[in-house]
């Protein structure tokens, strides 16, 4: 056990320093803001708490270059290896792994059941080419306890940013049953819809915790969909040209922490950060803190927007702590924008914004608003705006959103 223990440190090891030294990505066509290097690491893999089996995917044939259906089959046969032995560390040599064109939503690696696995990719790239306006998953975790992820690089030639849902799920989640325990460390994505994907809906929210995200993303669509998860959801994401960082319904004890730069050119949304209540019963919002670092020409609608949706009468957004540090972003509409839709925004709504403070700084030229409030509130809760924002009053938007300076 004690030799064992230690190839295992020394291959882990050699592969986090191979990875943290490859230039893995180019620059995107026409775009000089490209090739930023890659995040330092935090801990790697070494952070997975994982039995000490090791299996490389290369003894399953699974090499740089290798057909998709090989790769397909060396995925399957090395996590099949550790579930045999209890678990334990997939290592992925370093090199491009081309799953090919995707026409349809497949799942490219299936994952059924995992339990106690940490996949090591420092160095590895993983690519496909969407030719469709489809969303296919490369890996898919259904039903899981205890995965971690770490040094993985993604890339999809076809991915288009516009909303037609064109492009890459890296990493896509669902549970029928309790599942917990799921960790991106180190991960980086560059034109994809998403680095990962929840896919519960409001029957199964209670079944997905304990998530963690780190890693960053460039010229995608989203960073993280985050929906429907119980709770013990933390994200720290560095992004470039996104439409949205996060976005999540029904998120609960969550926090979430971005540093964010864009350039006009690239397509935005309502909301770089968005919490969304679809009513009561579909999942209240609470709990949750967020950090932001805002900076360039990105002239998104908002930078937090909490989102109330449908019809419901009932449904809170409660316990929220936001602060957002922007800093020459003089196109942004709004810092946080409050709002009720449902087929059209709302003028009035029995939904409810309750203990949420606001925090930030602005520096540099600023023309939008810090809170922009649409919807009014018939039962409005409690929100705080902190005084480095609320000597930017002309810009708090005149509606009825009551406001507590602090």
């Amino acid at each position: 056990m004690k030799n064992l223990s230690a190839k295992r440190r020394n291959l882990l090891l050699r592969g986090a320093a191979l990875g943290a030294t490859a230039a893995l990505l180019p620059a995107p066509v026409g775009d000089a803001t490209g090739g930023q290097p890659r995040r330092n690491q935090v801990g790697g893999i070494e952070a997975a708490m994982v039995p000490p089996a090791i299996v490389s995917l290369a003894d399953y044939g699974g090499l740089p270059g290798a057909r998709v259906a090989t790769l397909v089959a060396a995925f399957r046969q090395a996590l099949d290896a550790l579930a045999v032995q209890g678990g334990g560390t997939l290592l992925v040599p370093r090199g491009v792994y081309d799953f090919g064109h995707c026409t349809d939503a497949a799942t490219l690696v299936l994952c059924r059941d995992a339990r106690d696995i940490a996949i090591s990719a420092y160095g590895a790239l993983f690519t496909v080419t969407t030719a469709a306006n489809v969303m296919p998953n490369l890996f898919y975790f259904f039903n899981f306890q205890n995965i971690t992820i770490a040094g993985a690089s993604f890339a999809d030639a076809g991915f288009d940013p516009r909303p037609d849902w064109r492009g890459l799920v890296c990493v896509g989640i669902q549970a029928d049953r309790p599942s917990h325990g799921f960790m991106l460390v180190d991960c980086y994505a560059e034109r994809v819809v998403s680095l990962l994907s929840s896919h519960n809906n409001a029957a199964t929210r209670r079944l997905l915790s304990n998530i963690r995200v780190h890693g960053e993303v460039r010229y995608a669509y989203y960073g993280v969909s985050a929906s429907f998860i119980r709770g013990n959801v933390d994200i720290d994401l560095v992004c470039h040209n996104v439409r949205r960082a996060v976005i999540a319904s029904a998120l609960r004890n969550a926090d979430i922490r971005v540093t964010v730069s864009g350039t006009a050119q690239w397509p935005v949304s309502n909301g770089l950060i968005v919490l969304i209540c679809g009513g009561a019963r579909m999942g209240n919002v609470q709990n949750v803190r967020i950090s932001l670092a805002a900076s360039g020409e990105g002239s998104y609608g908002s930078y937090v927007h909490f989102y109330h949706q449908g019809d419901e009468p009932d449904g809170a957004i409660r316990n929220i702590d936001a602060t957002v540090h922007l800093a020459n972003a003089a196109f942004v509409k709004s810092l946080f924008l409050f709002d009720h839709e449902a087929l059209f925004v709302k003028a009035t709504t029995c939904r409810v914004w309750d203990r949420i403070a606001l925090h930030g700084t602005i520096t540099g030229e600023f023309a939008g608003r810090v809170i922009a409030n649409p919807s009014a509130s018939a039962t409005p809760g409690t929100v705080c705006l902190d005084r480095n924002l609320a000597q930017h009053a002309q810009h708090v938007h005149p509606g009825p959103m009551p406001l507590v300076v602090q």
